[in-house]
Order: structure tokens, then C-alpha cells, then sequence
């Protein structure tokens, strides 16, 4: 540690000098005397050395100084005024002096002396004085006795002091940032990694080894390679490690030397970094039930509400009060739970006590104050219902308790408070899930469906990082298994549907194709038309896009989207022909034909009589020649202004790009955009602000993507891929060029897709070639995490700015629970190939969604708009078969995902089980098209008898049903000792001999040919 700048020290003098002149709030003291004792392994950090280090950056032991209006006076050896003469040189303050009086350490009357005519001439009648310490060196004695010769009263000022030094300054608060920073970290990369390979590894550790553990990275941060900045590093205190049913959320708690239990672990930990405290705890679960996630949902709840309140102006107890009102009134039961204090103020001691947050407390938040904000449950019941389905140590749990702490720091105004200790608290980040549970406590109750949230924390493929994810698909449940529970799915799909109004099927079609006919109506009356229109020519209004055609004398006008087209006969020798095609009713629909004027053809077909053709005769050809061509002038431009409108019709209007100013902006840069804006590749910067996204090309093309717009966000690492990549599937799709799409992605390609190969041979062990591999794997794990990493800041910045994706009800936690943006990783481990555009791809399923992200066009599906599953052609001889996604609208076609391997049907199925999605295998494949129409006008479709009361196959039954039916008629048919491998071998040998032989007389065919043909000297001599 060295001094600090003159210019810092001056300013932080002259601030505690004019507060002290006030007199308010120092109980009209004169003057403040603060000694300091000389150091010692067993001293405390006390107020005095928070006072010593707050002007001058050093404790100064074994000195004093006393603060007088208009001066500082400091006593200290030769060795410490020397180095505080340069304090007293550089810088000085308008009528406020610094001086300096050297005292000796053998010689006791010289510094009663000097002291006792400070107090005379200086201090004044009333002196603050720490009398909360017991203050042992010469000087603190010394001072005393000068105060009591005086007859000067002594006022503790201990309060006031610590009330003065907890509003901080610039220089202050960045190594406040910096302190939370390093303890964010040793969190993060000494205690978490400690606490995964514990479990990883099943290894036995105890608190008091992983607490030692944290303790030395605070002293040494470098030892688990964290990157921390220059200075003097120290524990607050000895960190704090609790498991095993042993809790205790309170400041002074003590870690014990039991062995960690695999159950609710809280750690917390401090980090003093040039003498400026930060301070954090975190709870961690592992195999957690659900009470407990409610318990910790409402926690989080309660954290954001307490944090509303941490506002300069406001009561340092109200958050006391709004933690007590928000308990008693969404959760009145865990108000017993709740701990009477909920932190404290935090400075260079550790501790403010003038600045704990309990309900008495009435001072004020100030701007730049940072505080220890500490939430938490003490004590909380886990009876034997709620661990009913448990899994791992947890189940010997019978109470356990839960931490949350951070520094936060007050900002100014209404501004909410900011909090320096970033590590997260959602859900996904503190659980564990290391105990498998079995086929009976997957499978949900009955007529229980799982939204994908439940899905994500309770189903197979739920996150965790510490088990494989081929788990997630191991055959632990047996085929009939399965089929047991696909039927109980099949009649729980039924009965929902049978529950919905019986008129819902019926208005379905009409629904879908009911829609707004606007009837064309260019001109209000013939006054209206064009004043140069002639009476007997065919006249084109490009205006109107109207064509007026002359009959009977009078010009009668044609929208041009009923003309199919205009045709130009070739002239004859004495005039010239126009030949004008209309749309009528009965014709074959052409793909020219607007939608809109087919359904005003459709709506007034059977009442109004239509004009098919209509052929016009002139004796001036460049009259009609001219008509001719403006006519085709103004179908292209209805088709393509038409064309338009159907690309922009759902098109949603957004907002405008709000840019983040109050702080670092997140940013990658030479990203590569799909869909392309303009050329053949579109490389660019994409930067996360207060609203939305921006990605700007390097030809300063724009394209915004609101957070409010995401539906989806994706993001799969570069493993065992060529690229890595971020991808955003949104509620409205937006422009990107001149085209629409629903899909945007970011990505930066690790190698090329195709690389040329040289000829010559490379041994394995060419160094050369080793050395690329291991670039490679050095270029993929920095693109991972330069990736993640932009995720991770995208979701705090959209958080932070209150942006969120969706909303789902939770009637346990409250009528509704707001969800984050959250990125979903691709599990790979699940995926399987087929074809489901135009060429073999790798499809994964993620949370929510079935996604294939490598390859254009893009292939995403959403598993909450999957109505049912059906395989096609699943045959024993089939090496693969085509998997068809049927979606809840049923006016859209189904998917088709063809070519999928058969050795991957049983896993899809077993997937599809796990994500409640019903499914049906087929040996024929359908016409799905005219399958969707008998689907939607059957109004009895989930019902199990048809419109005559007899029975039939209930919803998609049917595809099962008729695939049964004809497999056993087959079995029917066949004999005991069938073997349809011998009888395929016995039909593809005769097929062979057949062809041999087919073979051999097309070639004796030929060679009688050639015996009966005539040669060269016959031929002429018949030709004679």
C-alpha cells in the first residue's frame, strides 16, 4: 500500500473538515482526536485504522490525529512525517492547514506536552473521541490525560464517523467494483469447480478443507489463474461452508469441520482488496425437490422487492418493513423462517454497525453508499410428503436454510441499486441433479402435462452439468413400458380434446378460411374516370390500374387483377387483333390469380354472370400495340406490388433501438450473418443494448432484433461442428434485405466446411499437423467461451433492463412468473440424421425445441406446437424410415423428416415419451394433404364413434389402427413356419435366373440376327 494522491486526500480533508464545522450531526463537537495503536498479530480492524486509511491510505500505527476547524493535526515518528510531508507539500486547501509534529518514542514528556497545547489551543471544550475502543499505545494514553487537564468534555463519535466514511468517493468505489470483482471470481472458479468435482468424483472433503481452500485463493486469487489487479489482497473473514442439515445465516457464523453432504450447501465469502470490503453468499442444491425450488423461487422474489427499496432518500429499515409485508402477504407461512436483519453497510470495516438493515434503523440511503444485502430463510421444514420422491442426502434432511447475499451499491435519484457481485442466482445455475430417478417417479401423475419449464428441470433431458447427456436416452425402460405409456398419453390428449366445446371443430375450417373480402372499388361513380378518356379505344388508367375496354359504345372498366392475360394474334393484311383473357368461375386456379380476387370469383360465382374473352379488331396497329403493352406494363407491377404485400403482411412495425450509455457495451465482432442482407456473405459487429440487439454489416447495413421480438434464443458451441453460433427465433419476423425471416443467426466459422486436401501422404505424427490440431482446440475453446460469454451478458442486460421472452402461469409461486431470456444449448448426444429439406442433416432436440442450425434452410420446430408424431414406412426391411410432425394448426402441412436411420427409432420414441408427445408408427406412407382435410371437417374426429354411433378409432389411433389391421392379416395369411427372409432370398433368386435368362435371349436373339442378315456380295447381287 502506498499514500494516496494529494489531490484525493485534500478533497476527502475538506469534506470531512465542513462536516464537521456543521455541528449537526457530530453532536456540536469541537474537534475529533483519533489515535491508532501500534500493530500486533491479535489487533482488530477497528474505526480508528478505518479513519487513518480513509484520508491517507495507510494505518499510520502508533500515531494521532486530531481534526480542528481549520486544521489537521497529525503526531507521528520521523520515519511517518517524512512521508506525509509530501501530502503537505503538493497540496493545500483554502483556510484549512496540515500539519505535521514529530514525537519521539523514548521521550514522554515532549509528547504530553505537545499534546496537552493542542487540547488547550485547538480541540475546545467538547472533543469527539472513539470510546468504543480500548486504545493502548502512549499517544491514546497520553491524549487523555491531556483532555482530563483540559476540562474538556469527551463525546463518542464512533457512529457519526462511520455514518461520515460510508458515503465514498470515486476512487473509492472502483476498488470497491474491483473487490467484488475477485470475490465474484474465487466463487466462481476455486469454490464451485471445488464443489463439482466433489461431486463429479464422488470424493470425500470436509467444510473446514474446501473453506482453507477458498481462504488461500483470497490471499493469493492467482492461484486458481484468476487475473486480478495489482494491490493487498485479504479474507474479510475465514469463509464460511455449511451443509448437512447444519445452518446458521447469520454474519458471525463459523464453519465446521463435518464432512459436505450432497444436499443444500451455503457458502459465504469476503475479500478485502486494499482494505475495501465486498461480500457474497449463494445457496446451492443438489437433487433438490420441489418445495424446495418454490421456497428459493420466492426468495429470488423477495430479493427483487428488497432491492426496489435500496434507494438514496429511503429508510435504510424499510427494507426490514418490505420484506415483513411481502412475506405476510403472498406467504404468511415463512414469515417465522424470516431473520429480524437483511445486511449491512459495508466500507473499510467490515461491518458498519450504524448502517444495519433491520426495521429500527430509520438514516437514509445515500448515493454511493454500498451495502451488504443478505436474504434468506432460517430453519425451513422438510416434512416426509414433500421428500416423498427424493433423491441423494437430501432426503435425511428434516430442516435446511437458504443465503443470498451481494454488495450492492446505491445509485442516485430512482435509479435501483446496482450489484457489484454478478454471480447468478437463477435456478439453472445453483442446482445439481447427480441421482437418477427411475421409471416410476419420471413418469408424470395422471392428467398432469408438463410445460417445457417443467420439462427442463423434471424430465429426461433436464440440464446438468454433471452427468453425461447419453444418460438421458439409456433403454432403462422397456419397449413395454413405453407403449403403456404412450396409451396413457393417447387418453389424456382424448379426453383433453373431448372437454373443449363440441362447435370447435366445426368452426375450425371456417375460421381458417374466413377472412375480411374487400370488394374493388376504384372509381365512386363514371364521373370520376380519366378526362382524356376516349370513347371506342382500349384505354389503360396505369393510375387506377384499370383497363377500360369499349363495348357497345361505351367504355366499361376492368381491375387489372381479373385479367388472366392479353394476347396479340398475329395481324392479317387489313387489321390488327387484342385478344383479353378473364378469370371466371370453374376455371383451374393459375398461380397468377390474386388471393383476393379468387375469393371474390368464389363469393360471387353463383349469382353474377362473368365475361371469359374478349376479342377487338382495328385497322391502326399501334393503337392496340400500344394498349397491348401497357396492359402487360401493369400486370407485372400489380404482381410484384401484390408480391410485396404478401411478403410484408405480417410484418409487425418495431420499435426504435434504445443504445446503452451507463455502461460497457456488450460486443463480438467479425460475426457472420444469416440469412445474408446483400451479397454472398455478410460479416459484421453485434452489440447488446437496452432493448434489442444490433448487428451492423461492414457496408453499415442495420438489422435491430428487439428482446420483446425473441421467442427462442439458441446457442450451440463449436463441438464437433464447424462453426459456432448464436441463433435468434423470433414472435414476427423482420426484414433482413429485402426478405422476411423468422430466423436469425450469428456465427463464426472455426474451419472451413470444405478444405482442400493436398495429395501428398502426412504421417500421424508430423509435427506440423499436431501443432494445427492442437490450434484448433485452442481456436474452438476460445470461440466457446467468447460466445457464452456474450450470451451470459446479453441475459443480464436484458434482465437488467426488464426485458423478458414469455410469460407462464404458476399458481404455487404467484398468477404470473416472469421468465428471463434464457439460451437453450442443442443436446447433441440426442440428435439423429435425416432429411427434412434437401440434404442429410444432424437434428437435436433442445428444451423446447427440435433445431437443426448448421445447415441453410434452417429446420426449427417448437415441441409445444407439436400435435402428434407418426413414423412412416417402419418396416423390418427398411434401413430407414420417414418421421412426419403433425402440428396443432391443422391448416399447415405436416413436417417430413425423411431418410432417419432405423437403429435411432427406438431413442426418438423414448425422447418423444419423456416430452409427453404422443406418436404412432405406419408401414404405407400417406397423403398427408387430403389426410389434414378428412382431419379437420371430421367434428367427431377425438370422439370414439362416428355420426352413426359406431365405433372407431379415436384421433390418431386411426394411423396405428390401420397398420395393425394390416399386419395381421398378414399373420393371418402366412403359415406357422414362415420365414420371410428365406422366401425374399428364394423371389430375389428366381428374379435373378429370370433375368439371366432374359439375358441370354436377347444375345442368341441377336447372334440369329446376324446369321440371317446378308452380306455385302448378296446384297448387290439381289439388288441386280
Amino acid at each position: 500500500m502506498s499514500l494516496l494522491v494529494p489531490q484525493t486526500f485534500w478533497d476527502r480533508l475538506s469534506l470531512l473538515h465542513d462536516s464537521l464545522a456543521t455541528g449537526e450531526c457530530w453532536n456540536d463537537v469541537d474537534s475529533i482526536a483519533v489515535p491508532i495503536d501500534p500493530p500486533s498479530e491479535d489487533a482488530a480492524f477497528t474505526k480508528s485504522s478505518a479513519f487513518f486509511i480513509h484520508l491517507f491510505g495507510l494505518e499510520l500505527h502508533d500515531s494521532l490525529a486530531m481534526l480542528c476547524k481549520g486544521a489537521l493535526h497529525v503526531l507521528a515518528t520521523d520515519e511517518k512525517c517524512a512521508m506525509l510531508k509530501a501530502l503537505q507539500e503538493e497540496g493545500q486547501s483554502a483556510g484549512l492547514k496540515f500539519q505535521l509534529h514529530r514525537v519521539c518514542k523514548d521521550n514522554h514528556e515532549s509528547t504530553h506536552a505537545i499534546l496537552a497545547k493542542l487540547v488547550k489551543s485547538q480541540a475546545g471544550r467538547k472533543i469527539g473521541c472513539l470510546e468504543k475502543i480500548q486504545f493502548q499505545s502512549t499517544l491514546a494514553l497520553a491524549l487523555n490525560k491531556a483532555i482530563q487537564s483540559a476540562g474538556a468534555e469527551c463525546i463518542d463519535v464512533t457512529s457519526v464517523l462511520g455514518m461520515a466514511l460510508s458515503v465514498k468517493d470515486g476512487h473509492a468505489l472502483a476498488t470497491f467494483r474491483k473487490a467484488a470483482v475477485v470475490t465474484h471470481k474465487i466463487l466462481k472458479h476455486s469454490f464451485v469447480r471445488l464443489l463439482e468435482d466433489a461431486f463429479d468424483q464422488a470424493k470425500s472433503i470436509t467444510h473446514e478443507e474446501i473453506a482453507t481452500h477458498v481462504d488461500e485463493c483470497c490471499e493469493h486469487p492467482s492461484k486458481v489463474n484468476i487475473k486480478s489487479p495489482q494491490g493487498h489482497y485479504e479474507s474479510c473473514y475465514f469463509p464460511i461452508v455449511q451443509s448437512g442439515g447444519k445452518y446458521d445465516i447469520r454474519p458471525s457464523a463459523s464453519t465446521n469441520g463435518e464432512t459436505l453432504s450432497d444436499d443444500v450447501i451455503i457458502i459465504s465469502l469476503g475479500v478485502r482488496y486494499n482494505f475495501h470490503c465486498a461480500n457474497m453468499a449463494r445457496t446451492f442444491f443438489v437433487d433438490p425437490v420441489e418445495s424446495v425450488r418454490l421456497n428459493y423461487s420466492i426468495l429470488l422474489e423477495l430479493r427483487r422487492e428488497c432491492l426496489a427499496v435500496m434507494l438514496a432518500g429511503r429508510c435504510v429499515g424499510s427494507v426490514a418493513e418490505t420484506a415483513n409485508r411481502f412475506i405476510r402477504q403472498r406467504c404468511p407461512h415463512l414469515l417465522k423462517f424470516l431473520p429480524k436483519n437483511f445486511g449491512f453497510g459495508l466500507g473499510l470495516d467490515f461491518r458498519e454497525s450504524s448502517l444495519i438493515m433491520n426495521a429500527k434503523n430509520q438514516r437514509k440511503f445515500a448515493q454511493n453508499m454500498v451495502f451488504n444485502l443478505a436474504i434468506g430463510f432460517h430453519d425451513l421444514e422438510l416434512t416426509d410428503m414433500q421428500k416423498a420422491d427424493a433423491q441423494g442426502s437430501i432426503r435425511k434432511l428434516s430442516k435446511y436454510s437458504m443465503l443470498i447475499a451481494d454488495t450492492v451499491l446505491i445509485q442516485s435519484g430512482d435509479e435501483p441499486p446496482d450489484i457489484v457481485t454478478k454471480h447468478s442466482v437463477e435456478w439453472k445455475d445453483v442446482s445439481y441433479f447427480i441421482n437418477e430417478k427411475n421409471d416410476k417417479d419420471i413418469m408424470p401423475p395422471q392428467g398432469k402435462h408438463y410445460t417445457p419449464e417443467q420439462v427442463e428441470s423434471q424430465s429426461a433431458i433436464m440440464s446438468s452439468r454433471l452427468r453425461e447427456r447419453s444418460k438421458a436416452c439409456a433403454p432403462d425402460r422397456s419397449s413395454l413400458a413405453r407403449n403403456e405409456k404412450q396409451a396413457e398419453l393417447m387418453q389424456q390428449k382424448l379426453s383433453v380434446k373431448r372437454s373443449e366445446k363440441s362447435s370447435a371443430w366445426s368452426q375450425q375450417g371456417q375460421l381458417s378460411s374466413r377472412a375480411d373480402i374487400l370488394e374493388v372499388d376504384v372509381y365512386q361513380s363514371a364521373g370520376e374516370y380519366p378526362r382524356d378518356l376516349p370513347s371506342s379505344e382500349v384505354y389503360v388508367d396505369m393510375q387506377g390500374q384499370v383497363l377500360f375496354a369499349p363495348i357497345n359504345g361505351s367504355q366499361v372498366p376492368f381491375h387489372i387483377s381479373m385479367i388472366k392475360n392479353a394476347v396479340q394474334p398475329d395481324p392479317d393484311r387489313t387489321a390488327t387483333y387484342l385478344r383479353l383473357n378473364f378469370f371466371t368461375p370453374g376455371q383451374t386456379a393459375s398461380k397468377d390469380i390474386a388471393p383476393a380476387t379468387s375469393k371474390l370469383i368464389e363469393q360471387h360465382g353463383h349469382n353474377s354472370m362473368f365475361i371469359k374473352e374478349m376479342l377487338y379488331r382495328s385497322r391502326e396497329s399501334q393503337r392496340l400495340t400500344a394498349a397491348h403493352r401497357m396492359i402487360q406494363e401493369l400486370r407485372k407491377r400489380f404482381r410484384q406490388h401484390a408480391a410485396k404485400a404478401a411478403e410484408e403482411a405480417d410484418l409487425i412495425p418495431q420499435e426504435k433501438l434504445v443504445k446503452m450509455r451507463d455502461q460497457r457495451i456488450p460486443r463480438m465482432a467479425d460475426l457472420t450473418m444469416r440469412p445474408f442482407i446483400s451479397g454472398k456473405k455478410t460479416t459484421g459487429t453485434l452489440e447488446a443494448h437496452t432493448n434489442g440487439l444490433r448487428f451492423t454489416s461492414k457496408k453499415h447495413e442495420i438489422v435491430d432484433i428487439m428482446y420483446g421480438n425473441i421467442k427462442h434464443s439458441l446457442f450451440q458451441p463449436c463441438e464437433n461442428e464447424v462453426m459456432v453460433l448464436i441463433h435468434f427465433y423470433l414472435k414476427n419476423p423482420v426484414l433482413v434485405g429485402r426478405k422476411k425471416s423468422q430466423n436469425v443467426q450469428f456465427l463464426t466459422e472455426v474451419v472451413d466446411a470444405s478444405v482442400a486436401l493436398d495429395s501428398a501422404r502426412r504421417s500421424m505424427y508430423d509435427p506440423d499437423e499436431l501443432d494445427e490440431e492442437q490450434r484448433e482446440r485452442q481456436l474452438r475453446k476460445k470461440l466457446n467461451e467468447m460466445f457464452k460469454e456474450f450470451c451470459k451478458k446479453m441475459e443480464r442486460v436484458a434482465k437488467h433492463h426488464r426485458f423478458h421472452l414469455e410469460y407462464h402461469e404458476s399458481t404455487k409461486i404467484s398468477s404470473q412468473n416472469i421468465s428471463q431470456i434464457r439460451f437453450d444449448i442443442p443436446y447433441r448426444d440426442l440428435g439423429f440424421h435425416g432429411v427434412p429439406n434437401r440434404e442429410m442433416v444432424l437434428i437435436q432436440p433442445t428444451v423446447r425445441c427440435l433445431v437443426n442450425l448448421t445447415e441453410t434452410p434452417f429446420f426449427l420446430v417448437e415441441l409445444d406446437r407439436v400435435e402428434h408424431i407418426h413414423f412412416e414406412r417402419c418396416t423390418f426391411r427398411s434401413k430407414n424410415f420417414d418421421m412426419i410432425i403433425i402440428l396443432q394448426n391443422f391448416d399447415v402441412l405436416p413436417l417430413s423428416i425423411n431418410a432417419v436411420p432405423m437403429n435411432e427409432l427406438d431413442a426418438i420414441q423414448e425422447w418423444l415419451t419423456d416430452c409427453s408427445i404422443t406418436y404412432t408408427a405406419g408401414q404405407a406412407s400417406m397423403s398427408w394433404k387430403s389426410v389434414m382435410n378428412l382431419v379437420k371437417g371430421d367434428p367427431r374426429f377425438y370422439e370414439e364413434t362416428d355420426e352413426h354411433g359406431e365405433s372407431k378409432p379415436a384421433g390418431w389411433q386411426f394411423l396405428q389402427a390401420d397398420d395393425n389391421h394390416d399386419g395381421n392379416e398378414e399373420e393371418d395369411d402366412g403359415d406357422e413356419d414362415y420365414s420371410a427372409g428365406d422366401d425374399d432370398d428364394e423371389d430375389e433368386d428366381e428374379e435373378d435366373e429370370d433375368e439371366e435368362e432374359d439375358d441370354e435371349e436377347d444375345v442368341n436373339g441377336d447372334d440369329d440376327e446376324d446369321d440371317d442378315a446378308l452380306d455385302w456380295d448378296a446384297m448387290e447381287a439381289s439388288a441386280q
